[in-house]
């Protein structure tokens, strides 16, 4: 799906010429605002990510004692785990909204996972769209198609939706309507 290359590079891995789509949204508003900032690349800060979670686990597995029964159940898989699977913000929400740190993961993973399929998906129906104008022959199908395809691939790039802008208000409305010089 990536063919090209984009104008992005991570500081942490070194890799360059990165598509927006290889890092999370706020990471590109900051290059946006800041210009040549310090990116991280998705890979990057999962990474990181795991290794505090590991990290955060085998600290609360050597600063739990051996007695300890707190426990609460995950409104997600249903199961009652330690406390220590769940972090403080979840433990807060109660037990109808907590989910353990298994679930959470989980359901981050598949969030990624289908909105990247999304995105190939409408990329694979603008090419398709593309082909069946060309075969038709309409002009205005044809730009039609293009300019999808194209706004699809350029919001992969970039990480910049397109805009549309409508019809405009038309020539001579809203400015006094033909009343010059009064």
């Amino acid at each position: 799906m990536n063919n090209w290359a984009g104008d992005y590079e991570c500081s942490v891995c070194r890799r360059k010429r990165l598509t927006a789509s290889e890092f999370s949204k706020k990471m590109q508003e900051r290059y946006k605002k800041e210009g040549n900032g310090a990116l991280k690349c998705k890979g990057c800060v999962d990474k990181a990510a795991a290794d505090e979670r590991a990290t955060a686990a085998a600290k609360t597995k050597t600063a739990a004692p051996a007695g300890s029964t707190d426990t609460a159940a995950c409104s997600a898989c249903k199961e009652n785990l330690p406390a220590s699977a769940f972090t403080k913000p979840q433990l807060k929400k109660g037990p109808a909204k907590q989910r353990c740190q298994p679930c959470i993961l989980k359901a981050e993973q598949s969030e990624q996972t289908s909105s990247q399929d999304k995105k190939a998906a409408a990329l694979q129906a603008a090419r398709e769209a593309v082909a069946k104008a060309e075969k038709g022959g309409d002009v205005a199908a044809k730009l039609r198609a293009a300019s999808k395809l194209s706004a699809l691939e350029g919001e992969l790039v970039t990480g910049l939706r397109p805009l549309s802008l409508g019809r405009g208000r038309g020539r001579g409305r809203g400015r006094g309507r033909g009343r010059r010089g009064k």
